[in-house]
Protein backbone atom coordinates (compact mmCIF):
# COMPACT_ATOMS: atom_id res chain seq x y z
CA UNK A 1 0.00 0.00 0.00
CA UNK A 2 1.31 3.46 -0.33
CA UNK A 3 0.38 7.09 0.68
CA UNK A 4 -1.02 7.80 -2.97
CA UNK A 5 -3.45 4.84 -2.60
CA UNK A 6 -4.59 6.26 0.69
CA UNK A 7 -4.61 10.19 -0.55
CA UNK A 8 -7.30 8.69 -3.13
CA UNK A 9 -9.29 7.04 -1.04
CA UNK A 10 -9.59 10.06 0.78
CA UNK A 11 -10.51 11.81 -1.90
CA UNK A 12 -12.91 9.53 -3.08
CA UNK A 13 -14.92 9.99 -0.78
CA UNK A 14 -15.27 13.61 -0.11
CA UNK A 15 -13.08 16.48 -1.46
CA UNK A 16 -11.18 18.12 1.04
CA UNK A 17 -8.24 20.86 2.02
CA UNK A 18 -4.64 19.70 2.94
CA UNK A 19 -5.33 20.61 6.66
CA UNK A 20 -8.83 18.92 6.54
CA UNK A 21 -7.27 15.80 4.67
CA UNK A 22 -4.40 15.19 7.43
CA UNK A 23 -7.37 15.36 9.73
CA UNK A 24 -9.17 12.37 8.37
CA UNK A 25 -5.82 10.63 8.59
CA UNK A 26 -5.18 11.41 11.84
CA UNK A 27 -8.99 9.98 12.73
CA UNK A 28 -9.33 7.39 10.73
CA UNK A 29 -6.63 6.11 7.99
CA UNK A 30 -3.56 7.08 10.27
CA UNK A 31 -5.03 4.66 12.75
CA UNK A 32 -3.62 2.40 10.01
CA UNK A 33 -1.24 4.25 7.61
CA UNK A 34 0.67 6.69 9.04
CA UNK A 35 1.65 10.13 7.16
CA UNK A 36 3.51 13.64 8.34
CA UNK A 37 1.97 16.49 7.74
CA UNK A 38 5.14 17.22 5.31
CA UNK A 39 4.73 13.44 3.58
CA UNK A 40 1.01 14.20 2.78
CA UNK A 41 1.27 17.76 1.65
CA UNK A 42 4.08 15.94 -0.85
CA UNK A 43 1.92 13.70 -2.02
CA UNK A 44 -1.07 15.97 -2.49
CA UNK A 45 1.66 18.69 -4.83
CA UNK A 46 3.19 14.98 -6.70
CA UNK A 47 -0.89 13.93 -7.50
CA UNK A 48 -1.94 17.38 -8.89
CA UNK A 49 0.87 17.89 -10.97
CA UNK A 50 0.25 14.44 -12.16
CA UNK A 51 -3.41 15.52 -13.03
CA UNK A 52 -5.09 13.12 -10.80
CA UNK A 53 -6.75 15.31 -8.18
CA UNK A 54 -8.06 18.64 -9.01
CA UNK A 55 -7.25 22.08 -7.17
CA UNK A 56 -9.93 25.26 -6.86
CA UNK A 57 -8.89 27.72 -4.19
CA UNK A 58 -11.67 28.99 -2.08
CA UNK A 59 -11.57 32.01 -0.52
CA UNK A 60 -11.72 32.67 3.10
CA UNK A 61 -12.38 35.67 5.06
CA UNK A 62 -10.18 36.57 7.22
CA UNK A 63 -7.41 33.88 6.00
CA UNK A 64 -5.73 33.14 3.29
CA UNK A 65 -7.02 31.13 0.41
CA UNK A 66 -8.16 27.04 1.22
CA UNK A 67 -7.04 25.01 -1.64
CA UNK A 68 -9.40 21.93 -2.02
CA UNK A 69 -8.61 18.68 -3.47
CA UNK A 70 -10.77 16.67 -5.37
CA UNK A 71 -10.54 13.42 -7.08
CA UNK A 72 -11.08 13.63 -11.19
CA UNK A 73 -11.68 10.72 -13.28
CA UNK A 74 -8.62 10.13 -14.13
CA UNK A 75 -7.52 10.10 -10.64
CA UNK A 76 -10.34 7.49 -10.26
CA UNK A 77 -9.19 5.59 -12.82
CA UNK A 78 -5.60 5.22 -10.93
CA UNK A 79 -7.59 4.42 -7.15
CA UNK A 80 -8.89 1.69 -9.68
CA UNK A 81 -5.54 0.34 -10.64
CA UNK A 82 -3.90 0.55 -7.56
CA UNK A 83 -6.76 -1.22 -5.69
CA UNK A 84 -6.45 -3.76 -8.31
CA UNK A 85 -3.12 -4.85 -7.00
CA UNK A 86 -2.96 -7.61 -4.12
CA UNK A 87 -2.78 -6.33 -1.05
CA UNK A 88 0.68 -7.54 1.04
CA UNK A 89 0.04 -9.00 4.54
CA UNK A 90 1.12 -7.35 7.19
CA UNK A 91 4.67 -8.80 8.61
CA UNK A 92 4.64 -7.37 12.43
CA UNK A 93 7.91 -5.68 13.24
CA UNK A 94 6.90 -4.66 17.35
CA UNK A 95 10.00 -3.51 19.54
CA UNK A 96 8.05 -4.91 22.49
CA UNK A 97 7.89 -8.24 21.24
CA UNK A 98 11.29 -8.24 20.76
CA UNK A 99 11.99 -6.82 24.35
CA UNK A 100 9.03 -9.61 25.29
CA UNK A 101 11.02 -12.72 23.96
CA UNK A 102 14.20 -11.90 25.69
CA UNK A 103 12.09 -10.91 28.97
CA UNK A 104 13.72 -13.72 31.02
CA UNK A 105 16.50 -10.64 30.98
CA UNK A 106 15.36 -8.16 32.29
CA UNK A 107 14.00 -7.31 36.33
CA UNK A 108 10.00 -8.27 36.18
CA UNK A 109 9.29 -4.69 37.33
CA UNK A 110 10.90 -3.09 34.32
CA UNK A 111 8.74 -5.32 31.69
CA UNK A 112 5.67 -4.72 33.69
CA UNK A 113 6.65 -1.01 33.41
CA UNK A 114 6.65 -1.42 29.91
CA UNK A 115 3.87 -3.68 29.46
CA UNK A 116 1.55 -0.99 31.47
CA UNK A 117 2.72 1.56 29.21
CA UNK A 118 1.91 -0.34 26.60
CA UNK A 119 -1.47 -1.59 27.35
CA UNK A 120 -2.26 2.30 28.71
CA UNK A 121 -1.60 3.27 25.04
CA UNK A 122 -3.75 0.39 23.45
CA UNK A 123 -6.62 1.39 25.69
CA UNK A 124 -6.33 4.98 24.72
CA UNK A 125 -6.52 4.22 21.19
CA UNK A 126 -10.08 1.51 21.86
CA UNK A 127 -11.29 4.55 23.70
CA UNK A 128 -10.46 6.89 20.66
CA UNK A 129 -11.74 4.08 17.86
CA UNK A 130 -14.72 3.28 20.45
CA UNK A 131 -15.97 7.49 20.32
CA UNK A 132 -15.51 6.77 16.18
CA UNK A 133 -17.84 3.94 16.20
CA UNK A 134 -20.52 5.54 18.36
CA UNK A 135 -20.12 8.63 15.87
CA UNK A 136 -20.83 6.66 12.67
CA UNK A 137 -23.62 5.21 15.13
CA UNK A 138 -25.60 8.48 15.59
CA UNK A 139 -24.86 9.95 11.84
CA UNK A 140 -27.44 9.73 9.13
CA UNK A 141 -28.12 6.53 7.15
CA UNK A 142 -26.33 8.51 4.02
CA UNK A 143 -23.70 8.67 5.82
CA UNK A 144 -23.33 5.59 7.31
CA UNK A 145 -23.51 3.81 4.14
CA UNK A 146 -21.44 5.93 2.53
CA UNK A 147 -18.52 5.28 5.04
CA UNK A 148 -19.52 1.60 4.89
CA UNK A 149 -16.05 0.53 3.99
CA UNK A 150 -14.57 3.00 6.35
CA UNK A 151 -16.25 1.87 9.15
CA UNK A 152 -15.29 -1.73 8.41
CA UNK A 153 -11.56 -0.48 9.10
CA UNK A 154 -12.24 0.84 12.39
CA UNK A 155 -14.12 -2.14 13.21
CA UNK A 156 -10.95 -4.28 12.53
CA UNK A 157 -9.24 -1.35 14.37
CA UNK A 158 -11.67 -2.37 17.33
CA UNK A 159 -11.01 -5.99 17.70
CA UNK A 160 -7.13 -5.84 16.97
CA UNK A 161 -7.20 -3.05 19.86
CA UNK A 162 -9.08 -5.31 22.44
CA UNK A 163 -7.47 -8.59 21.23
CA UNK A 164 -4.02 -6.89 22.44
CA UNK A 165 -5.68 -5.38 25.78
CA UNK A 166 -6.76 -9.28 26.23
CA UNK A 167 -2.94 -10.54 25.83
CA UNK A 168 -1.42 -7.46 27.29
CA UNK A 169 -3.13 -8.52 30.76
CA UNK A 170 -2.64 -11.98 30.06
CA UNK A 171 0.96 -11.62 30.04
CA UNK A 172 1.04 -9.43 33.03
CA UNK A 173 -1.15 -11.50 34.90
CA UNK A 174 1.64 -14.30 34.10
CA UNK A 175 4.49 -12.25 35.34
CA UNK A 176 5.07 -13.21 38.46
CA UNK A 177 5.18 -16.81 37.94
CA UNK A 178 7.30 -16.52 34.63
CA UNK A 179 9.71 -14.14 36.56
CA UNK A 180 10.79 -17.10 38.75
Amino acid sequence: MSLRLAVLAMLDLEPASGYALLRRFQNSAGFFWHTSHQQLYKELHALHAEGLIDCAEVEQDGKPDMKVYTLNERGGRELDALLAAAATPLKIRDPLLVKLFAGRRLPPSELLAELERHRDQHRRTLATYEELVAYFAAAPAERRQRYFFPQQTLRMGVLYEQAWLQWCEEVIAGLPRAAG
